[in-house]
């Protein structure tokens, strides 16, 4: 089963002051910390946007990715999404959603949801930690045609809620609840 890894990256990083993709924690940049993390995946599609794209695409020039742009980012994570969707491989199942200010998930982690969903866990498999709900999120295939028909601007939590129950997998991660947006937070990342 064809598992594509998404990367919402198409923000314009207005409170990080900078893009945040390109932000370095762990040694590494946010978008290869996040690629290394989605490895698993059978393929890997990036989604980035104005005013960032080509800073991001740079730093990423000679990988093996697909990339979507998402024009109007604004309008939602939904519509970033659904970018992705729309140049994922055919052959794709599940898509596992993982956000840029997320980069210290670990790739256990994505094999555990990854594995979960094969288990028949449910058709929306997101980590939890002591908790708290967190990134990145596995979605059933099954459910890419009523996401790619949903309102761009709809809220994408609230659109995935209506078309099924979400499995919550419990994780010794603490990167799923990572929420990088500003420098202050990303000095606090140690």
């Amino acid at each position: 089963m064809s598992v594509v890894g998404i990367v919402l990256a198409a923000g314009a990083s207005r409170r990080m002051g900078f893009p945040k993709a390109l932000a370095r924690v762990g040694g590494r940049s946010f978008i290869e910390a996040t690629l290394a993390a989605l490895s698993s995946a059978d393929a890997r599609v990036i989604v980035v946007g104005p005013p960032h794209a080509s800073a991001i695409r740079s730093a990423l020039a000679g990988s093996a990715l697909l990339w979507a742009e998402n024009l109007e980012p604004e309008r939602g994570m939904l519509s970033s999404l659904q970018a992705g969707l729309s140049v994922a491989p055919r052959a794709a199942r599940a898509a596992l959603v993982s956000l840029i200010d997320h980069p210290r998930v670990s790739p256990a982690t994505v094999s555990a949801l990854i594995g979960a969903w094969r288990s028949g866990s449910g058709m929306v498999v997101r980590p939890r930690f002591r908790g708290g709900g967190g990134h990145p999120v596995l979605i059933d295939g099954a459910l890419f045609g009523p996401l790619l028909a949903a309102p761009p601007e709809a809220h994408l939590g609230e659109v995935l809620a209506r078309l099924a129950p979400r499995c919550e997998l419990d994780v010794d991660d603490p990167g799923v609840l990572d929420d990088f947006d500003t420098p202050v937070a990303l000095a606090h990342a140690g």
